[in-house]
């Protein structure tokens, strides 16, 4: 019994002082509120430092660029003209052909249509000729043509040559000389049958030859509106 008195006064003795000591330290805060360990912590502005960029500009590192030498590898070329980078360009200039001298071309190798046996010229059919034909044309369609020459191929100028039109109507002409090709005659031929023949002093020196006014055939060499008289020998 008298140790449970004991315990009892200590608890008392106990609470005493708890509250003493709370009133106590309640008193002191009170009093000083910047002592209480529990107030609003105050927060410190840390400063940031921003390091803005400047206009002055950086080193510039200049770059080694190694020497290309061209070489001669072909390349793809759309036009194919130039296969290669290094290809030197060539400039082809055309050549002018020589002025062709006035001369006849010979007459072509086709034999006469007609005997020409009793008479001192013979015919044959000539070649295209652009100097010898009218008007600079190789092989005129509306001329009857030729080149009158002796035994040996020269042109013989001033030969009488007579021709008859289709409606019948004679008519003469001769052959031509310098400047001009001598031996060469032409006769307007716009249409029709023509027949032709050498003359002199009313004398017939050659067979008649019938034309037919028509162009010459094509890769055939022969012109069928010329007619060429050479001299027989």
């Amino acid at each position: 019994m008298q140790e449970k008195s004991y315990v009892i006064a200590i608890v008392v003795v106990l609470g005493i002082c708890c509250l003493g000591a709370y009133v106590a330290i309640s008193g002191f805060l009170n009093s000083n509120p910047s002592a209480l360990p529990f107030s609003t912590p105050v927060l410190q502005a840390t400063s940031i430092v921003i390091n803005l960029p400047t206009d002055t500009p950086a080193p510039v590192t200049s770059a080694v660029v190694p020497s290309v030498r061209p070489t001669s590898v072909p390349v793809p070329s759309p036009l194919g003209a130039f296969q290669t980078i290094t290809a030197a360009t060539t400039i082809v200039i055309p050549t002018v052909p020589p002025t062709l001298a006035r001369t006849a071309t010979p007459a072509a190798s086709s034999p006469a249509t007609q005997s020409c046996a009793g008479f001192p010229f013979c015919w044959k059919y000539g070649a295209p000729d652009a100097i010898l034909g009218p008007t600079g044309n190789e092989c005129p369609r509306n001329y009857i043509w030729g080149l009158v020459t002796d035994a040996s191929g020269k042109g013989l100028p001033n030969v009488r040559i007579r021709h008859q039109a289709p409606n019948g109507e004679y008519g003469e002409t001769l052959t031509k000389d310098k400047p001009d090709v001598p031996g060469k005659y032409d006769i307007l031929a716009p249409s029709g049958t023509f027949v032709i023949w050498i003359v002199s002093s009313g004398a017939q020196l050659s067979p008649q030859v019938s034309v037919v006014v028509q162009p010459h055939t094509l890769g055939s060499n022969v012109c069928l509106m010329r007619i060429d008289f050479f001299q027989q020998k």
